[in-house]
């Protein structure tokens, strides 16, 4: 209960600051590593200090002498922090899978424009929420060779996205689509995550630049997921059987012939 006791002052610190509210950092440490600059907030007394408020039934704990008794150093429980924040347990709890956020709108709306206006709209607003999608984009670009933060990232990746997998799935086929040869399903459901991040990132360090919109209808996240969808799916019912490379160099090769004609006719 004390090792739960501490993790929960520290998660308590992490939405504390990362949670889109005005930031109460403690002051630095000597010797801190270069990628615990972000999180300077998390210092030894900051922790102490919210350990004596901590909510039951947690533990509370008053002075450093439990601290210290139960990690050898201060890094040692910044990683062991990360680990349990990164876990997959502790992704819907943030990301808030009570809302309908979880895109059934691609398998049973009837428009599937419209479907992917809602489900992006409001899937970016969820993740822009996260304290935790912060901290995770504060640890990435910070981590450089730190394979333990690099592991407890993509072991939230993993948590995040196995249900977007099963839900692109079961929307191709209830949609009578299939992907085109060329791609798998792990590369698509990458493709719109890399997709989503990147507007969130946008939108958090830009929010006047109007990426996230007043209405789920023509978002540009929405845009950018129509775009790619579109690409890589054909009619399960009637597929060509080609990959996209394949589809779009006939096209060019067909434009690049039609070129070639009005040349020969001097039109």
């Amino acid at each position: 209960m004390k090792v739960a006791s501490y993790l929960k002052a520290g998660a308590t610190l992490v939405e504390r600051n990362l949670g889109g509210h005005a930031v109460t950092c403690g002051s630095a440490e000597s010797g801190r590593k270069p990628y615990w600059s972000g999180i300077r907030f998390l210092t030894e007394r900051a922790l102490i200090h919210e350990m004596e408020t901590v909510p039951l039934p947690f533990l509370r704990q008053k002075g450093g002498g439990p601290y210290r008794a139960t990690w050898a150093s201060h890094d040692d429980y910044i990683n062991d922090l990360l680990a349990f924040l990164f876990h997959p347990m502790n992704y819907d709890p943030q990301y808030g899978a009570a809302l309908q956020t979880r895109a059934n709108w691609l398998i049973s709306e009837g428009s599937f424009v419209d479907a992917f206006d809602h489900a992006s709209y409001y899937e970016l607003q969820a993740i822009c929420r996260m304290p935790l999608f912060r901290l995770q984009l504060m640890m990435a670009a910070t981590a450089h060779r730190n394979d333990g933060i690099h592991e407890a990232i993509a072991d939230n990746y993993a948590g995040a996205l196995e249900p977007w997998k099963k839900i692109y799935d079961a929307t191709l086929a209830a949609r009578g689509f299939r992907l085109r040869p060329g791609i798998t399903l792990d590369q698509l459901t990458d493709m719109l995550a890399a997709v989503t991040e990147g507007f969130a990132v946008r939108h958090l360090g830009d929010p006047g630049a109007g990426i996230v919109g007043s209405a789920p209808a023509g978002n540009l996240l929405g845009m950018a997921a129509i775009a790619i969808v579109s690409s890589y799916v054909e009619p399960a019912s009637g597929p060509n059987g080609r990959s996209l490379r394949e589809e779009f160099e006939a096209k060019a090769a067909s434009l690049r012939g039609t070129d070639q004609i009005h040349c020969e006719q001097g039109t």
